[in-house]
């Protein structure tokens, strides 16, 4: 599935969607992902729009970023997971400094973690497939290939803002319905 994913072939199902419903659904099965050392906080924005999305394919891209942030926090006490959800109205997108956001209503999904951060030279690769920073045996190197193809392929857009030492943020933007 993750290939298929990857490659932008596999059927998607959309259907209209809550986001906030939707995670709050899937958080417990979250909470089992990450270790007891790890706390997941899930926040969602007070009336949030709906989107057209692949509820499967949009749970995979939620549970590929929380593995990749308890993996990133590994055996640090005090590991953090935030989940937010908010609207994005079209005339904030600038805010968020990145020009291939076009201006448009979204609904945004950020995946937050307090771990080590994400160097600047792995951040130019870190989308891409095969690529990864684990040992072998210990990933693919399609996590977060296939989060950006299901994002894309949705019509969305995904955001990398990271600092060393500090941790990251990823930020998912699908279209409003």
């Amino acid at each position: 599935r993750q290939l298929l994913a990857f490659s932008r072939r596999q059927t998607l199902r959309p259907q209209v969607l809550h986001l906030g419903d939707a995670l709050s659904e899937f958080q417990m099965l979250l909470r089992k992902v990450v270790d007891e050392k790890t706390d997941i906080d899930v926040r969602h924005g007070r009336d949030l729009w709906f989107v057209k999305a692949d509820m499967t394919q949009f749970e995979q891209v939620i549970m590929n970023l929380v593995v990749n942030a308890r993996d990133a926090m590994s055996g640090a006490p005090g590991g953090k997971v935030q989940i937010r959800t908010r609207n994005v109205a079209k005339d904030e997108c600038a805010s968020f400094g990145d020009q291939t956001l076009p201006p448009a209503d979204y609904v945004l999904v950020e995946v937050e973690d307090n771990g080590s951060g994400i160097p600047p030279e792995v951040r130019e690769k870190i989308f891409e497939p095969f690529f990864t920073t684990k040992d072998v045996g210990k990933g693919t190197g399609l996590g977060l290939s296939t989060v950006f193809g299901i994002v894309k392929q949705s019509g969305g857009y995904i955001l990398l803002d990271s600092e060393m030492g500090r941790g990251t943020i990823f930020r998912i933007f699908l279209p409003r319905h």
